[in-house]
This record gives structure tokens, sequence and C-alpha cells, in this order.
């Protein structure tokens, strides 16, 4: 375990060092530190061995296609691994080429808003590089969201949202739900009511109450509906560090209310918001949860935007210093939700 604390310890400070040293070296040679912090990032995901909930899985996915089985995959993700089919770990191939996608993306996001230490450092703390291990497909349409946003907010470039969407859906169905994206309100929407919204969300949370109403719709639909109400795993506050973490990004979010203004990015913002208010209602619900996810994983953005704007020095430290000990408590005590523990390499499995 402390191999583990050690190696995310050590990755996320030299990616973040190297990083800063891009972004404060003016001529082409910053080009040298870039590659060198999207290396370690990179690397440090591609090479990971049975990190990640969802890492059999995916072993087992490649393993079907190879044997034939109607997998009913994306065609993007069988594609990549039907290329490797012939190795008999081919998988790890499949999961290094989409780990590059998915940092790829990423990292021109970043770069594209001059955020990219920052970006990188809240990639580290608030889980995103988790999340990439575990649900791999998700991961890289997340990075691509990410990316694509910057279309939402050119409003005459609908065309290249389409497109960049379109090609997210080749590695995660769920992407489609992407596309009502573009039409949300490109105006601050008022303090108060996010306040009320997003506090009810949390105690219709705290009270089960979305779980009873969501049942009851699925109970409704034909024979799936009584299947997925017999198998499905819900999360309950009462299990262990649950409630508390997820009041932990509650706070985080009324605290973006407060300082929308400064942001100065309204669609982002929105976005942000109103996927926390979803990530709450769907929370109870494993697959609804992972659709909610695209919106929510826009903290990735939006607190560098914000730190990027802010003069208040004592707000700045406050919020990187709480990101920090969230990612080492999160790192030392093994609390992730996404297997990210123990850590190891494809080399020493």
């Amino acid at each position: 375990m402390i191999f583990t604390y050690v190696i995310y310890n050590l990755a996320l400070f030299f990616s973040v060092l190297f990083s800063t040293i891009s972004e404060r070296i003016k001529s082409t040679s910053n080009h040298i530190p870039l590659v060198l912090s999207f290396s370690v990032v990179f690397l440090f995901v591609g090479l990971r061995y049975n990190v990640g909930n969802d890492y059999q899985s995916y072993v087992y996915l490649f393993k079907s296609i190879v044997q034939g089985v109607n997998t009913h995959l994306e065609f993007g993700y069988y594609f990549i691994n039907k290329l490797f089919a012939s190795h008999f770990d081919g998988y790890k191939y499949a999961m290094i080429i989409c780990a590059f996608i998915t940092y790829l993306f990423l990292f021109l996001t970043l770069i594209r808003e001059k955020i990219l230490a920052l970006g990188i450092f809240f990639t580290f703390t608030f889980e995103l590089l988790f999340l990439t291990n575990d649900q791999i497909r998700q991961g890289l349409v997340i990075a691509v969201f990410l990316y694509a946003i910057y279309f939402i907010e050119q409003k005459k470039n609908y065309t290249y949202f389409l497109i960049i969407t379109l090609a997210a859906i080749l590695f995660h169905y769920s992407a489609f739900l992407l596309l009502p994206a573009y039409f949300i309100n490109r105006k601050l929407i008022s303090s108060y009511i996010w306040y009320i919204a997003i506090i009810t969300s949390f105690v219709f949370y705290l009270k089960g109450f979305f779980q009873k109403i969501l049942l009851n719709i699925i109970s409704f639909i034909p024979y799936y509906g009584e299947r997925y109400i017999k198998y499905a795993k819900f999360i309950t506050p009462e299990e262990l560090g649950s409630g508390l973490a997820v009041l932990f990004w509650v706070v985080l979010s009324l605290f973006i209310v407060s300082q929308q203004e400064k942001i100065k990015r309204p669609i982002i913002v929105n976005l942000y918001l109103l996927g926390m208010i979803i990530y709450l209602i769907s929370l109870d619900f494993h697959l609804l949860s992972r659709a909610a996810s695209y919106l929510f994983y826009i903290k990735i953005l939006i607190f560098p935007l914000y730190i990027k704007n802010e003069k208040n020095i004592f707000f700045i430290i406050t919020i990187l210093t709480v990101a920090l000990v969230f990612f080492e408590l999160e790192v030392f005590l093994d609390l992730g939700k996404h297997g990210g523990f123990p850590y190891q390499t494809i080399f020493t499995e």
C-alpha cells in the first residue's frame, strides 16, 4: 500500500511540475516539458494492470471478441480490440490506445483554456484519473465532451459539436445523452435558484426520495424493469463514506454557485451545476449515475477556471489544500469507489 501511495503522489507531482514549467516557458522549447507531463499521466494510466473495478470486465470483453462472441460493443472500442485480437494479451494494447486518446483530448482542452497545470492537478485530486482507470470507454467520452464544450460556447459551431459527439458514441452509446447539452441556458442562472435546487436534491437523496420514484417508474417497464430491480446495486447514504463524499461534492458545488460570476463562463457553470443535480437524482442507480458523470466531471474545468480568475489568495490556497487533502486521504485510506488501489503495472503483474 505504501508503494501505491508513493506512486500516485509521484505521478501527481511530476505531471503538475512539468506542465507548470511548460506554461512558464514562452518559446517553442515548452514542448519538451509538455510532452513529459503528458507522458507521465498517459503512461501512468495506460501501463496499469488490474487497476479499476471494470478492468477484468474489459479483459473478458477482449477474450469474447477474440472468440467471436457477439458483445454488442460500440464499434470504436470493438475495432481497437479487434486490431490486437491475434495477441494473447491484446487487451493491454487496447487500453493503452484508449488512455492515449483520453488524455490527448484532455490535454488539448486544458491547453486551450490555459489551465494545464491546474487541470492536471484536479484530474488527480477530483477523481477523473481514477474513473479513467476504471470506466475506460466512459472516461474517454468524458474527455471528448470536455473538449467539445468549446463548440457549445461558440454557438455557430453546432456541426463540430455534433460530429465530435457522434464520434464519442463510437466508444459509449450513452454519449448521445450529451446532444441536448448544446441547448443549455447561455446566461448565468440566479444563485438562489441553484441553492434551492441543489440543497433540495441533496435532502431528497438522503431521504431516498429519488430511489422510490425511479424504482416505481422502472417497475412499469416489462421484463427488463423487474430484472433491473432484482439485480441492481444501490448506493445508500448509510454506506461507509458515501454520505460524506456526496456532501463534499455538494458543498463544493454550492461554493461555485456563490462564485459563478467570477468564472465568467455561464455555459460551463450551468452544465456543471445541472450535472450536480442530475448526479444527486441518479446516485442510487449505477447505470444512471454513469450517464450523469459527463456533466459532473466538468468540475475538472470549473475549479481551474475559478482559480484563474480569483484574486483572493486565501480562497485559492483553501481550494487547492482541500483538493489535495481529499486526494491524499482517498489514496492513503483506500477510500476510492473506482478500485484504483493497489496500483501495479503490466511489468509487475
